[in-house]
């Protein structure tokens, strides 16, 4: 190994990708972020339309410096680089059912909003009951009491508070929504950690500036602190000998020597595609190619001309009987205005399509009249309407089923069974919401990043706790400088 330096390299520079970076940066470790498009972010990048300031996702609201991207910037500290904004409205839940129910209420009190809830999903008084003591036990819930739920889907522990299987199937869609899944795929563990972290937090939060920069300020401390951040940097191959990463080689042929490659490409592109799966176990790969990934999603942005929404977040479910569409809508002007001209508004909306059949109106139409729904003639404000994958299409008509990446949180893909940020080839390490971490998106990403990066220190013998070396933090500038120079003729190189 002597004749590979110590490096780190990160492929992409989403949020748990920038996050590895920056900690890794910050422990005196020389780091390389390659990303592929000319953007950072991944799917947490942005765009400019009409004078909107648009997310090329659709996050969740988070619980801002009190939760995982907090904990990144407090690492390094910078905790106070991102201001994390409150909406003046509180989130609204949108139940289509028996008549249009919009439950105007802070998360924590969503229990006591019983009678609503019972209109909304066609409950029966003694159901609705039911049903407000399963979301009150979920903020009072331990995390071995969430563990003990891991390997049961939402739907069915929904069944256990309502026997009825129409009430149990809309129930479990509701709580399965943080983690874009189904009730009938979701985890119970995950998606009712998520209801618990959204009760005790309260009031939720959204970058200003959008969700870009999260991403972006990941960078620009990263390289402050002397990494190095490539755009237009597509990765070809992980290079493995025996086990051991050596490094990278980009599309255009530059070599990177390097004994720590952090990816966040997701498990399965890993290992069949950028390192190759005859330098894994069989048990690995086997393993790889059973998981779920998380399902493609639909997606809309909507740009009014005016403000129509008052609430900072609307979800839940549109349509009646057991198969509805689940739906989020995130309304980030309500939280940052100046990401939209004066006096308008701007939505980023997913719907949840599912691994396995999903809702039957799983479509950017669909998703649109669940929008209509909740805010009835709400598309006729709209400016310009993006359904595309990439959210940068010009039409409602355009295809709106969007890859996702990540490993579904679904019984079996969760806790102790999630992959693991470390895999069997010494020095490659996994982040993002591919493995490791727990939670929902952005804050999903951010976890992963600090558990991924706290054991490739303790990998290395570094105590979690210390400043970067000095002497580390001396050699970062020169190591990096040379990087770019490198050929890839030590790819090939003979040990000896």
């Amino acid at each position: 190994m002597d004749e590979v330096p110590l490096r780190a390299v990160v492929i992409g520079s989403g949020v748990g990708g920038a996050a590895a970076a920056l900690l890794l940066a910050r422990a005196g470790i020389p780091t390389v972020l390659v990303e592929k498009e000319r953007r950072l972010g991944g799917s947490a990048a942005a765009y400019e339309r009409d004078g909107f300031r648009v997310d090329t996702d659709t996050h969740m609201l988070c619980r801002g410096e009190d939760g995982p991207l907090g904990d990144v910037l407090r690492r390094v500290g910078q905790g106070d680089a991102i201001t994390f904004r409150q909406s003046s409205e509180p989130a609204a839940l949108c139940l289509a059912g028996a008549g249009r129910v919009v439950v105007q209420a802070e998360l924590r009190r969503l229990a006591g909003s019983a009678r609503e809830l019972a209109r909304g999903l066609e409950l029966t008084p003694l159901e609705a009951a039911r049903a407000a003591r399963l979301l009150a036990h979920a903020t009072a819930m331990r995390d071995v009491d969430l563990a003990a739920c891991d390997e049961i889907t939402a739907e069915a522990y929904a069944a256990r508070f309502l026997p009825r299987a129409a009430a149990a199937a809309r129930l479990g869609g509701l709580l399965a929504l943080p983690l874009l899944l189904p009730g009938a795929e979701a985890s119970a563990g995950e998606a009712l950690l998520a209801w618990r972290r959204l009760a005790r937090a309260g009031q939720q939060r959204y970058p200003e500036g959008g969700a870009a920069r999260v991403p972006d300020v990941f960078c620009r401390l990263a390289r402050e602190l002397g990494a190095a951040v490539w755009t237009g940097a597509a990765v070809r191959r992980v290079v493995v000998r025996d086990r051991r990463v050596r490094g990278v080689e980009l599309e255009d042929g530059t070599a990177l020597p390097a004994r720590i490659v952090v990816s966040t490409a997701g498990l399965l592109p890993t290992v069949s595609a950028l390192v190759g799966e005859p330098h894994f176990p069989e048990a690995y790969v086997a393993r790889a190619r059973a998981l779920t990934p998380q399902p493609g999603q639909i997606q809309v942005k909507v740009a009014l001309r005016r403000r129509r929404v008052a609430a900072g977040a609307l979800a839940g479910l549109a349509g009646g009987g057991a198969r509805s569409l689940p739906f989020y809508c995130l309304v980030p002007t309500r939280f940052d205005p100046s990401l939209a001209p004066p006096g308008h508004e701007l939505l980023c909306a997913v719907a949840v399509s599912g691994a396995r059949g999903g809702a039957p109106d799983a479509s950017v139409d669909g998703l649109l009249r669940a929008l209509d729904g909740a805010a009835p003639g709400l598309l006729s404000d709209a400016i310009f309407v993006d359904g595309s994958p990439d959210g940068r299409g010009g039409d409602a008509g355009a295809a709106g089923d969007a890859p996702a990446a990540g490993t579904a949180q679904t019984p079996g893909q969760v806790g102790r069974a999630r992959p693991a940020v470390y895999t069997p080839v010494r020095g490659l390490y996994l982040a993002g919401r591919a493995a490791g971490g727990r939670g929902a998106g952005m804050e999903l990403a951010a976890a992963s990043a600090i558990e991924c990066v706290d054991r490739i220190l303790v990998d290395l013998g570094r105590d979690l706790g210390a400043p970067a070396p000095p002497a580390l933090r001396d050699i970062a500038g020169a190591l990096l400088g040379r990087a770019a120079a490198s050929t890839v003729s030590w790819v090939t190189r003979p040990r000896g």
